[in-house]
């Protein structure tokens, strides 16, 4: 390179001594093919030197801050020898697009920034663009964090933790207008059987799963979110019919003074125009689930979805939107089958998931396999006739499923009280098919079908997960 500014250098000189064929402007290629040119009566000089070392700027995270709804990110830079001064973004998005208008700074040492409405558990990425004194861009340097939940202010609240489950297996704790706690009876597989746990919640009333405290024997339930797994430590009382929020904490002994907070079923009310449905929650290792198969007749902007009759196979096997069908078309079956749906809803599954659910993917559904399993007999329902006479499971995980069989153009309505199958959204094949999971009276365990798929003319349950 040097030696090709050195050429150029010689050759601007060389033939300034030409008047007419004097050139007057510098063209510099470089070798990525960008091309720049300078006005030689602009140019004064041309010389060379020699930028030493990395030019970067190096961001560490230090803290994150709530103020209000905004948060404040603490961080320290430290910038190389040859770095003059540097960009600087923090984002959620894309990084590079970020800096490209990011405002510059030379600061090294600690410094701060504000980001505007963060989501709790939303991963930041702090990235700098360091440049040298002549402005040439050297390296993008990075460093990520995780926002924190907010804290909730309250005072001590008492917990009345309820005997009885079946109207939902996820109760929530209310101060007023507020969730700050949550009592789950739920499956732990460490243990091979339920628990009550009670958890605090943070300021989006989600539970903090890692603050988890058994009212069974007022031991500790602590969850890896990545892992699925809980660490339960057992405690040494009999079942507790109090416990307390204090600090953002639960407690057993009670504070000097208290507000006692109301304990009611967590249940997911949809609301789509005249249509409401109201569901149960199931909370399964560290996902949630409705209790109950999709029974919605419209979208959730309150239009309805296509009906197909047992009669209509022709019309159903042609259609090409979204639809849904009734098994044996008798509309008693609704509150406990659900509606069968075919794939093309699942295609639309965010116009048809309730707010703040969604229709899971196949590795969404693995993961519930893997905690709240595999043994089918731990999904099925209980409850008499959920399945044939005597293939009743124990719903141990509280999954609750029931044998709805399934609706196609080539078995018309089949298998109810034998079968139970789940569509998902991940596809099986550039075709129009989906993958699936499904509870059979006499298999052992619950099946993931990842080999082979499922078209979209099938009538299949779909049952959501909270996102």
């Amino acid at each position: 390179m040097k030696k090709f500014f050195l050429l150029i250098a010689l050759i601007t000189m060389g033939l300034a001594s030409y008047a007419q064929s004097t050139p007057n402007r510098l063209v510099v290629t470089m070798k990525n093919g960008d091309i720049t040119v300078y006005n030689i009566a602009d140019i004064d000089s041309l010389s060379f030197d020699l930028i030493e070392g990395e030019v970067v700027a190096t961001p560490t995270f230090l803290s994150f801050e709530w103020d209000g709804d905004n948060g404040i990110v603490n961080y320290s830079i430290a910038k190389s020898e040859a770095a003059s001064n540097y960009s600087i973004v923090i984002t959620n998005g894309n990084v590079e697009e970020a800096l490209v208008d990011a405002p510059k700074s030379n600061i090294d040492g600690e410094s701060n920034g504000t980001i505007t409405s963060p989501t709790p558990g939303t991963t930041y990425t702090i990235a700098t663009l360091a440049y040298d004194k002549y402005g040439m861009p050297g390296t993008m340097a990075t460093a990520t964090f995780v926002v924190p939940e907010k804290s909730v202010e309250l005072p001590a609240v008492k917990i009345n933790i309820p005997d009885d489950f079946t109207s939902c297996m996820v109760q929530r704790v209310m101060l007023g207008d507020v969730k700050v706690a949550e009592v789950c009876e739920e499956y732990i597989k460490e243990l091979g059987e339920r628990r009550v746990i009670v958890y605090p919640c943070d300021a989006q009333g989600r539970a903090i799963l890692t603050k988890g405290v058994s009212a069974t024997d007022s031991g500790t339930a602590v969850w890896d979110l990545e892992a699925n797994t809980c660490t339960y430590t057992a405690g040494n009382s009999t079942a507790l019919s109090t416990v307390y929020l204090v600090d953002g904490e639960i407690v057993i002994d009670a504070p000097a003074t208290v507000e006692e907070g109301t304990v009611e079923p967590d249940l997911l009310v949809d609301i789509r125009g005249s249509e409401e449905n109201t569901y149960k929650i199931v909370k399964i290792g560290t996902q949630y689930w409705l209790a109950e198969n999709l029974r919605a007749a419209k979208w959730i902007d309150g239009t309805a979805i296509e009906m197909f009759k047992s009669t209509q196979g022709t019309a159903w096997n042609a259609n090409t939107t979204g639809a849904y069908h009734v098994y044996a078309d008798d509309n008693d079956y609704i509150s406990i089958f659900g509606m069968l749906y075919n794939g093309y809803c699942v295609e639309k599954g965010d116009q048809l998931a309730p707010e703040g659910w969604e229709i899971p993917s196949i590795d969404q559904w693995r993961k519930v396999r893997t905690y709240g399993g595999p043994a089918a007999t731990n999904f099925k329902s209980d409850t008499d006739y959920s399945w044939n006479m005597g293939k009743e499971g124990t719903n141990l995980n509280g999954f609750n499923a029931w044998a709805a069989g399934y609706f196609s153009t080539a078995t018309g309505d089949t298998s109810d009280g034998s079968d139970a199958w789940f569509w998902s959204t991940t596809p099986y094949s550039e075709g129009q098919s989906f993958q699936t999971l499904r509870i059979n009276q006499s298999s052992t365990n619950v099946t993931l079908y990842t080999t082979s798929g499922h078209a979209y003319n099938f009538g299949h349950s779909i049952r959501c997960v909270r996102k």
